[in-house]
């Protein structure tokens, strides 16, 4: 019984050195933004950068793999940030099925969103959400990022 009880022992603690000679994924988000009509001076340094209703906002998602193993099929979300509407059309990401939600993060679907809506008369019927409902991006990446690698995501935004 010593015997077998002690080949479990060196098995289990086998097993476990392969998994930690595997390494780990780790992924670090790290999120740009720049005001793309950004007036002569803005751009030049000359004056502070200031938003002003209408503005479009360019978000830079790098995501990046700062661990020692691959990760598979990562899912990325981001918030809209307060006060600025999705840009219909501008979100982008290589390799990725693209979600959106507007509540808050809770259920996510492909656009174009149809939300039900009362039509005045008592009935439910189905109405496309405006950008304006959109509180959260997601992005499934369909492919991997090895250790070390990168992906970029992007969207862009209008201050309200």
């Amino acid at each position: 019984m010593k015997g077998l009880r002690d080949l479990l022992i060196i098995g289990l603690v086998f097993m476990t050195t392969i998994l930690y000679a595997q390494g780990q994924p780790r992924l670090e988000l790290d999120i740009q933004n720049v005001k793309l009509n950004m007036t002569d001076e803005e751009a030049s340094g000359e004056s502070e950068i200031v938003y002003t209703p209408g503005d479009t906002v360019q978000f830079t998602i790098l995501a990046k793999n700062t661990g020692t193993a691959v990760m598979l099929n990562p899912e990325i979300v981001d918030p809209i940030p307060e006060g600025l509407e999705y840009l219909t059309n501008s979100v982008t990401g290589e390799n990725c099925e693209i979600f959106f939600s507007i509540d808050d993060g809770s259920q996510y679907a492909e656009w174009p969103i149809l939300v039900l809506v009362d039509n005045g008369q008592g009935t439910q019927v189905g109405q496309q959400a405006t950008p304006d409902q959109v509180t959260h991006i997601k992005w499934v990446i369909n492919d991997q990022i090895p250790a070390g690698g990168e992906k970029t995501l992007s969207f862009q935004a209008v201050v309200k």
